[in-house]
This record gives C-alpha cells, sequence and structure tokens, in this order.
C-alpha cells in the first residue's frame, strides 16, 4: 500500500462522497463504468448489476434519505489502471425529521483508470455480522 495511492483513491472517495450528500445522481453516474458495473450495499435487496441498476439504487437511496459518508482507514492498492481500495464508513444523516448514524461499515471498492480519471467497477458496502463475537471466524 502506498500513499500515493491512498492519497488517489481517498481523493476518489471524497468525490463520491460529495456527489452522494449533494444527490447530484448525474455527477454520481459519472464516477460508475461499465455496463457490467457491481454494487452491493447493506440491505438484502441492494445487489445491483449494470448501470440501470445502479442508478435506480441511488435514486431510491437518494428518495429516502440524506445521508452523508465519512471514510477513515483507508487502504489502497493501485495496479497498472486497476485500484482496489478498503475503507471504515460512517454513514450519518436524516430522514424526514429523524437523524441516524451507521458506523462501523465497511466499503470495498474496484476502480478502473479512464481518460477522465478513477471510476468505480464495483463497491461493496457492509456490516459486520452482529452474532459473531470478536476472535471467532463463524
Amino acid at each position: 500500500m502506498s500513499s500515493t495511492a491512498v492519497n488517489e483513491i481517498e481523493g476518489v472517495l471524497q468525490e463520491w462522497s460529495t456527489s452522494y450528500k449533494a444527490k447530484d445522481i448525474d455527477a454520481l453516474m459519472d464516477m460508475a463504468v461499465g455496463e457490467d458495473a457491481q454494487l452491493v450495499g447493506t440491505g438484502a435487496d441492494e445487489v445491483r448489476f449494470g448501470l440501470a441498476e445502479y442508478r435506480t439504487q441511488a435514486e431510491r437511496d437518494f428518495a429516502q434519505a440524506d445521508a452523508d459518508m465519512r471514510f477513515s482507514n483507508v487502504h489502497a492498492t493501485i495496479i497498472g489502471d486497476a485500484a482496489f481500495a478498503y475503507c471504515d464508513v460512517t454513514v450519518a444523516g436524516s430522514i424526514g425529521d429523524q437523524t441516524f448514524e451507521m458506523p462501523g461499515l465497511r466499503l470495498t471498492v474496484g476502480l478502473v483508470r479512464t481518460d477522465d480519471g478513477w471510476r468505480f467497477v464495483q463497491t461493496h458496502l457492509s456490516a459486520p455480522a452482529g452474532g459473531q463475537a470478536e476472535g471467532q471466524s463463524f
């Protein structure tokens, strides 16, 4: 893991977070590439394949809440024109008058370098298994 790779990917993640918080669907979609783009969220039905489904998920998210993502503990590797990264995520926001915070989420991403910069091919946001004790694998 190089500091250059981490810095590059942190910039991409921040751009993604800014677009998401602003509910800028066009900017968000410009950050994804490939008809086979994959998005996996924390919800049981949040498994999306292709740009049309990626858009559908983002539009659903935007309709349900105002949210902001904060990233920490970023680890990244760049190999040629591919990048792979992991980070911890806290999602905070509001649904109507109610605020929420979802700390301890985990994000892994796969990106490709294009003429327009880094673009997401795969994103996977997950939460640790609640019933699994620390130190246990199952």
